[in-house]
């Protein structure tokens, strides 16, 4: 009798690929950190994103601190792909990941030369999806600043809801006094998530 694999090894054998009909949602290569890099140290994306600062030193080190949360599983990182192209525009994560506890925090970041033309949603929309019916997580939180409205909106439309106000502790580097404060949403899987 064959054994079946756990998700986890199944992860490890093969990373997934979520597709859309814009975008490609795989694992991060190593041709993928410089262009990252730019996003994650731009002064507009990193005002909203919490990376610790040993993490941006370079992109080698960008491209390890991936590596390592793929082989420990903790955090699963996709790079968003824009399919016309060939272009990597961003990045969708589920993090602390908690196989236990069913539990996952979403983030992500774009371009901001792809900003406003949905693709957050669309790409935390299939990694949600993909959380709550492939991984088995029944709870997905995400956070945003708030002084940003165009993250609140993405997680509004995800079907999240907002849950609280927390200080901000995980290193946002947004220069106004709103940045001291984050927006805590949540969702708690339903039958209702299953048949959107």
């Amino acid at each position: 009798m064959k054994q079946q694999l756990s998700i986890q090894q199944r992860l490890r054998v093969r990373f997934p690929e979520l597709v859309s009909e814009r975008l490609l949602l795989r694992k991060i290569e190593s041709k993928d950190c410089d262009t990252l890099f730019q996003f994650v140290t731009d002064p507009l994306v990193g005002q909203h994103m919490s990376f610790q600062s040993d993490t941006l030193l370079f992109p080698e080190r960008l491209y390890r601190y991936f590596e390592e949360s793929y082989r420990s599983l903790r955090d699963l990182h996709f790079a968003m792909i824009w399919r016309d192209t060939g272009e990597v525009v961003g990045i969708c994560s589920l993090q602390q990941w908690s196989t236990q506890a069913g539990k996952a925090r979403l983030g992500y970041l774009v371009s901001p030369s792809f900003w406003n033309l949905g693709i957050a949603t669309e790409a935390a929309g299939m990694v949600l999806d993909f959380g709550v019916n492939t991984l088995g997580i029944h709870e997905v939180e995400a956070r945003c600043a708030v002084d940003n409205p165009a993250s609140e909106r993405v997680l509004q439309k995800l079907g999240l809801s907002f849950r609280a106000y927390v200080g901000n502790t995980v290193g946002y580097r947004g220069e106004s006094e709103d940045h001291n404060r984050l927006k805590v949403y949540s969702l708690i899987k339903t039958s209702d998530l299953l048949h959107k």
